[in-house]
């Protein structure tokens, strides 16, 4: 780590990075009361905290700081080092479960020794993997949501497209995880475990007090790891973590999401905001996709049924093949259903504003058009809204929209 602390809370400088609505109402106006409304003057981390809204939420801090540490080695350092810590606190809490289980342990481990530069980046991103599927399991049986903190640390969600695929963008999954383990570190027996705010307040103070001494001129010696635990009491990796049905996944910005081993069907799964997922092979059914801006949603091949598909603003789902039946279909606003050729039943469609629902295999606009002429000259006067249209194998349905048969 290094041993000066180049970050700077100047307003000047963090105007410049068009941070998003939370800094300008939240943020910022407790860092203009705290600078006597000198926007380039330059103040502490401690120096700013008894302006800050009271009791502060680690998200205050993170959405600025986050954002500096994607040009400012030293920052993210710095919040490398918060981020270790928040996963050494919550180490001992995940090892109770499962004492057999050691990749968090070497994770943490490997994330200093690729910062102090002992280790790459190949060897580090492998072993990072493993501890984040450890963490994703302690999550996974009650299902998945993705947290406003989650959001908060990944900076990509401000700047996603020009930034996936880097280096940092690994970092960042990584960090946001441990963050998530530690703030809700007892998420598996929440009634409503997407409510971390409300729910661990302690750990909260703990977060600000401790993000807050990272970014000190010179930085606190990392907290010590806990004791490994006993093995004469040793369960096998993850062996709470099955579960056959989960009943939602509900994800903002991009993230990544915790599966149970033996998961075969899914009640909801709901992307917003460039939010991806892989579901996981083995699932058979999902009764509802909802997906709306850019989403990425990748299904497995074993997938078979769908209840209800709503995609909207530039929502986008491709069915694999070997699903025979959806229920229902929804679509507005620049939204896309890929129909597989195993597809034999669709319920009811309703398509507006310039949505498509195709074949994975028809690229051809003029067969298209073509279809759309013909069902002119036949007197077809039932169109969709819009530029909106559905097709299958090149076949164009207008006309029809309930209990669509596919031979």
């Amino acid at each position: 780590m290094p041993t000066k602390q180049k970050f700077s809370l100047s307003i000047a400088k963090l105007d410049s990075l068009d941070l998003c609505d939370y800094y300008q109402a939240d943020v910022r106006p407790a860092l203009l009361e705290a600078c006597e409304g000198a926007t380039k003057k330059r103040l502490t981390m401690r120096d700013a905290l008894p302006f800050l809204q009271h009791p502060l939420n680690v998200r205050q801090l993170l959405v600025p700081v986050a954002r500096v540490a994607q040009a400012d080695t030293d920052v993210r350092e710095r919040l490398t080092g918060f981020i270790n810590d928040c996963a050494r606190k919550a180490l001992e809490s995940f090892e109770k479960s499962f004492p057999t289980d050691e990749r968090p342990r070497r994770a943490i481990v490997a994330t200093a020794d690729y910062m102090s530069g002992y280790i790459d980046e190949k060897v580090w991103t492998q072993i990072y993997k493993d501890g984040l599927a450890a963490w994703a399991g302690w999550f996974a049986p009650k299902g998945f949501y993705a947290s406003a903190e989650w959001a908060a640390i990944n900076y990509s969600s401000w700047h996603y497209p020009r930034v996936r695929g880097t280096s940092w963008s690994i970092w960042s999954e990584w960090a946001s995880l441990n963050l998530l383990a530690y703030l809700g570190k007892d998420y598996r027996q929440r009634e409503n475990p997407d409510e971390i705010d409300e729910d661990n307040p302690p750990e909260h103070g703990w977060a600000v007090e401790r993000l807050a001494l990272w970014l000190e001129t010179n930085a606190p010696e990392p907290l010590p790891l806990p004791n490994p635990p006993g093995r004469a009491e040793a369960t096998e990796k993850q062996a709470l973590c099955t579960a056959e049905f989960v009943e939602e996944y509900y994800m903002q910005w991009p993230t990544f999401a915790a599966f149970p081993t033996g998961l075969m069907k899914i009640g909801k799964v709901q992307l917003e905001r460039n939010a991806g997922i892989e579901i996981p092979e083995g699932v058979m059914s999902i009764a509802t996709i909802d997906v709306s801006d850019h989403p990425a949603l990748t299904l497995p091949g074993s997938l078979r049924k769908v209840g209800e598909i709503d995609a909207s603003y530039d929502g986008y789902v491709e069915l694999p093949d070997g699903v025979e039946t959806v229920d229902s279909i929804r679509l507005y606003l620049d939204s896309v259903v890929h129909l597989p050729d195993s597809i034999a039943f669709v319920g009811n469609l309703n398509t507006e504003v310039e949505s498509h629902i195709d074949d994975v295999g028809v690229d051809d606009e003029e067969e298209f058009w073509e279809g759309v002429e013909t069902q002119e000259k036949e007197g077809v006067k039932d169109y969709p809204f819009y530029d909106s249209f559905v097709s299958y194998k090149g076949r164009c349905f207008i006309r029809r929209r309930e209990n669509l048969r596919f031979e």
